[in-house]
Order: C-alpha cells, then sequence, then structure tokens
C-alpha cells in the first residue's frame, strides 16, 4: 500500500503535460504512470482530476529573519515565512547565512542552521552570504569547508559599502576563481553601489521620489556588465539575483550568446509591478532594492524569461510591516527596502504569466522548478519523476482569489498585490509525501517538517 496516491491529475513536469497517477513511499515518488481503472490501495488518496500537478516550487532567494540591525529584524520569522511558503505551494526556500563580514564562513552556516530548524514548514538551504574578502582567513579554504557543508553558493555585493558588504572588482575576480576551482556558484547584488550612495544623498530631499532618482538602471546595468567581464576573465561562473531592467536582460543575453558561463534571476514584482505605484499614497510600502521600474522593463524580462535568457524566477522575500516602513519619516537613507512575496510567488506568476500569455506551463515551471533545482545543486527536487522528492503544488486552473494580506501567513499588514485577482493559489501543498497546506491553510499548523537540504555542486545551464 503506497502512503500517497494522487490520481487523475495533468502532471506538469520534464516539459510536457500529461493526465497521470502518482504514487509516493517514504517521501519520494516510486511511479508516475497512465491511470488505471479499478480500486487504489494508499493511505491517502488525492482526486486530482480537473487539477493541474506541479513539482514543489523551489523559492531560490528568501530572507527569513533577516538582521537589520541590533535587535531589529525583518518582519517575516522562519516559522511565518515558511508557512507562507507552503501555502503558495512552495516546498524548498535558499535563504542566506548572516556572518558579519570577514567572520567565519563555517560558523555562519551552522549558526543560521540553527536558527532555522525545527521552526520551518518547508525544507531549506542556504546561500553563504561572502562578504569581507580581505579580512578573511584563507577564504578558498572556507569556501571549500562550506561547500563540503551543503552551501553551494555564495552572495557577494557590489553595493552596501557603509554596511562593510561590498566587494571591489579584486575581491571579484578572486571569489570567481576560487569558486570555479572548487565548482560552486558565485551569486551577486548588482547595482553600483558608490554611485547609489552618491545619487542617493543629493535626491534624499524628494521623498519616495528619491528612490528611483538614486537607483537608474543604469547602476544595474554598469555592475551587471562590469561582473560579467570579470567572470569571463577569472573563469568563473557568476548567477545574478533579482535583475530589475531590461537592459541587464540584455547585457546577460548578448554574455550567454557570446559563450559567458553567466545566469540569472528575476523577481514577479519586476515582471508586473512598475515605477507608477511609487507615486500613489502607499508608495513607500512599495520600496525595494533594486527598484520596481517601468513597463518596457516588465515587458522585456518576461521575454527573456521565456527565451531562457533569464532561467529561474524567486521572490527576494523581505518582509517589512507598515509600522517598520513608516520608520523613515521621508528620508530614504532610512526605508526599509523588501516586500514580502513567498505566498504569491506561483500565483502572481500563474496569473500573469501564464495567464496573460507571457509564458507557457511547462515554460513556467522550468523556471520555478526545473532551473533552480539544477542550478542550485538541490538534489531529488524541482521535478516529477520516480525517485524524486514527492514536493508537489497541486492548483485548480479555474479558481481565483483576491489577494489579501489579512488571509495570508505573511507576518506583515501589506502586500504588493493586494485586491489583484490572482490564480493558480494551491489546492494541495505535499512536501515528502505529506499535505502541509490545504485550500491556503496549513494541515498542520503544530508540524513544522521542513529539513535542511545540503546542497551538490550547481549546475550551469
Amino acid at each position: 500500500m503506497s502512503e500517497l496516491a494522487i490520481l487523475g491529475g495533468k502532471v506538469v513536469s520534464g516539459g510536457g503535460s500529461a493526465v497521470m497517477d502518482i504514487f509516493v513511499e517514504d517521501g519520494r515518488i516510486t511511479s508516475v504512470r497512465r491511470p488505471l481503472r479499478g480500486p487504489v490501495r494508499a493511505r491517502r488518496v488525492i482526486d486530482a482530476r480537473g487539477l493541474l500537478v506541479l513539482p514543489g516550487i523551489i523559492d531560490s532567494h528568501a530572507h527569513f529573519r533577516l538582521k537589520m540591525g541590533p535587535g531589529r529584524y525583518t518582519a517575516d520569522d522562519f516559522t511565518s515565512g515558511s508557512a507562507a511558503a507552503v501555502c503558495g505551494g512552495v516546498t524548498t526556500f535558499i535563504d542566506y547565512t548572516g556572518q558579519g563580514p570577514g567572520e567565519d564562513l563555517l560558523k555562519g552556516i551552522k549558526a543560521r542552521r540553527a536558527e532555522a530548524e525545527g521552526k520551518v514548514y518547508a525544507d531549506f538551504s542556504l546561500h553563504c552570504q561572502l562578504t569581507g574578502w580581505k579580512a578573511l582567513r584563507r577564504p578558498e579554504a572556507q569556501m571549500a569547508a562550506a561547500l563540503k557543508a551543503g552551501a553551494a553558493s555564495f552572495k557577494m555585493f557590489t553595493a552596501y559599502s557603509a554596511r562593510g558588504m561590498m566587494s571591489d572588482d579584486a575581491d571579484l575576480a578572486a571569489a570567481l576563481k576560487a569558486a570555479a576551482r572548487l565548482g560552486a556558484l558565485v551569486c551577486v547584488h548588482a547595482e553600483n553601489g558608490p554611485v547609489i550612495d552618491y545619487l542617493t544623498d543629493i535626491f534624499a530631499p524628494a521623498g519616495i521620489k528619491a528612490l528611483p532618482l538614486s537607483h537608474p538602471d543604469f547602476t544595474e546595468t554598469e555592475a551587471v556588465g562590469r561582473v560579467a567581464r570579470i567572470a569571463a576573465e577569472a573563469g568563473g561562473t557568476v548567477y545574478f539575483v533579482h535583475l530589475s531592467s531590461g537592459g541587464s536582460a540584455d547585457i546577460v543575453a548578448a554574455a550567454r550568446k557570446a559563450g559567458l558561463r553567466v545566469m540569472a534571476e528575476t523577481c514577479p514584482q519586476y515582471l508586473e509591478l512598475d515605477d507608477s505605484l511609487l507615486n500613489g499614497r502607499d508608495g513607500y510600502m512599495y520600496s525595494c532594492c533594486p527598484p520596481v521600474r517601468g513597463r518596457a522593463d516588465n515587458a522585456r524580462l518576461w521575454k527573456a524569461l521565456k527565451n531562457g535568457e533569464i532561467g529561474s524566477l524567486a521572490t527576494d522575500n523581505c518582509t517589512f510591516d507598515r509600522a517598520q516602513k513608516d520608520a523613515w519619516k521621508g528620508d530614504i537613507r532610512r526605508l526599509p527596502m523588501g516586500m514580502p512575496g513567498a505566498q504569491t510567488l506561483l500565483p502572481a506568476a500563474y496569473t500573469y504569466g501564464v495567464k496573460g500569455g507571457k509564458i507557457s506551463l511547462n515554460g513556467l515551471v522550468k523556471v520555478l522548478c526545473e532551473n533552480p533545482a539544477a542550478v542550485m545543486g538541490l538534489p531529488g527536487k524541482g521535478s516529477i519523476k520516480p525517485g524524486f522528492d514527492a514536493d508537489f503544488a497541486i492548483i485548480d486552473p479555474s479558481f481565483k482569489v483576491k489577494a489579501d494580506w489579512r488571509t495570508m501567513k505573511h507576518n506583515t499588514d501589506f502586500s504588493p498585490w493586494q485586491g489583484r485577482e490572482l490564480y493558480g493559489v494551491p489546492k494541495y501543498t505535499v512536501l515528502r509525501g505529506e499535505v502541509v497546506a490545504e485550500a491556503g491553510q496549513l494541515y498542520a499548523p503544530g508540524l513544522r517538517g521542513g529539513r535542511f537540504v545540503a546542497r551538490r555542486r550547481p549546475r550551469f545551464i
């Protein structure tokens, strides 16, 4: 007898779709086959007729309980953030270590795991923050230790010098060369930090208008082009996080066409939200870095996602509530940057992408499941086939909800999608064969069964 049988749903995986039955034992898929007549013996049966069965969604860029200063954190901790994630169909997320610049990488991994373990509803892994390169003792050896501990990717910044996080070109070149030798991946937040700092001081009196004025698109495109060139010379692979501009998509596309080992992700806010939102009464609530841009950028990023020039879709989830945002008091330099997104990743992408005709359903599964699993080295994740973890997001394609922060699991009083009609909300979310969310609610609120996933070497796609 199987633990779980999912019967008669349209299974979307591997570039195709077909009505299939799925059987699960010991948390893994044992078989995927054409429906057979006759009774089915299973501990639990899900009637998926008329439903779409997708692999569990992978959010490869999330921030839960991100430290903002002494005793100050983002609004979502690991429990509320992962609850929102599974209610939105996300079964695996990758967060970041939080050690300071120059501090030991392995200690950072252990400390961050301790923060999350036993508190999460979804499986999780970690990117290793790689700041203060020159202050690190034997940095390549530390990267090798981190890789052995299951953190196969390293995050660097070309901004945030005041917080000690910015890496110069020499640091980037050295890290990319080391990563190439180790088979690791360097992820880069690409914005020209010095120019942004200069412009921020000039435009700070302009209120929320200072955000786009201090972060024009060239501050991103310049950094993307520069880092791509450094990566090429270093022989390394670079993965650009949260690209926001059409110009950056053009650079990534050209680099890949030229044979450079460049990959990138974007986020729903950069695909569908635009800078007109900053002009509204709640404009400051839509603050994020990079900022949301224009409709032409939205269109170019959708095209890049559809064409495979940008391979992954993630959230950059960074949740604040109104009280935290209100503390800025009109000074852009004090405004927390980030928005909630874990619970709306799949619905927003499905609504504006698949139903909006901008990407196929198979294409969506590629950028939300298959590509993130391959690029981030997540074993047994991202596909529906025997031997893989039984992670699923099962949706009713005709069902829609009106987005409302009051019904979400995020620990905030704001959603950037507030009031919008969204499709693709999971009817069931299944993690390793267990239903963890049903109809937007936690199935067993006290059971936090998410596990740390040690990642293997990333793959260039």
